[in-house]
């Protein structure tokens, strides 16, 4: 049957009418990140005494994050702490979830236990312990580790970032070590305690040392993790009398949405 020319028209539109009602059900499905970054920062000195730790209460301290992150604990797989202990700061950091007008809300405290936040995205432990070397200058150990698979989480998170640093005035560095990922380890020493080795599941790590009239030292790891990372560092500067730094703390975490 032939069809006249009016009806191959009715015909062909009827086809784009079809093909136009299809493409109004058709979803395009887009893979969103969210990245979130923060930090924390402590003035210590013997002024904040009060919140520190003694060499025992620093040892429980130990052996419970230990318990907690296994190898990637303070003193991480194999770490020798050294015998001239003077004193040690520890916090926990969490960042909550977050809202439309506080994207990266954050609750920290130096005192660990009182972080209890209600709906944590990422919680991270963290310390800094002072040792004394036999000519008198001053180690500074430093440590952070978190858990992107801690059931506490109110959401399946990666890390992305974890860094822990000091900062100092009139007191130049006189020495700090460069973590180097050695296949899947990395080792924080300067030769003799406190020292430690640490897993590296992928990512790199990185470090920052500024020896300048405002000394810096930060330890990173970054990269894209589902599961415990930490860092450890160690520096050493002589400055006379008491202690006074800047203590510093970063972590991150990124997740996807299909919208």
């Amino acid at each position: 049957m032939e069809l006249s020319r009016r009806d191959a028209l009715r015909a062909g539109g009827g086809l784009l009418a079809a093909a136009a009602l299809s493409g109004c059900v058709e979803e395009r499905v887009t893979r969103r990140e969210t990245r979130v970054t923060d930090n924390s920062a402590w003035s210590l000195s013997t002024a904040t005494e009060d919140v520190a730790l003694s060499a025992t209460e620093f040892d429980n301290y130990t052996e419970r994050m230990a318990d907690r992150y296994g190898d990637s604990g303070v003193w991480g797989s194999d770490g020798d702490p050294g015998e001239e202990f003077e004193t040690a700061y520890v916090q926990r950091y969490a960042i909550k979830r977050e809202t439309p007008g506080s994207p990266t809300e954050s609750e920290f405290d130096l005192v660990p236990d009182n972080v209890d936040p209600e709906a944590p995205m990422l919680i991270a432990d963290s310390c800094v312990a002072l040792y004394r070397t036999d000519d008198g200058r001053h180690r500074y150990w430093l440590w952070a580790a978190t858990d992107s698979t801690d059931s506490r989480l109110v959401r399946d998170v990666n890390v992305t970032e974890i860094a822990a640093g000091v900062r100092f005035r009139d007191a130049p560095l006189d020495d700090a070590a460069v973590p180097s990922a050695l296949g899947d380890e990395a080792t924080a020493s300067l030769g003799t305690p406190p020292s430690a080795s640490f897993p590296v599941r992928g990512g790199a790590l990185d470090v920052t040392n500024v020896r300048d009239d405002t000394s810096v030292y930060v330890v990173e790891w970054g990269g894209e993790l589902d599961g415990i990372q930490s860092v450890n560092g160690v520096c050493e500067v002589s400055h006379p009398g008491a202690y006074e730094f800047e203590w510093t703390m970063s972590l991150g975490y990124n997740f996807y949405e299909t919208v």
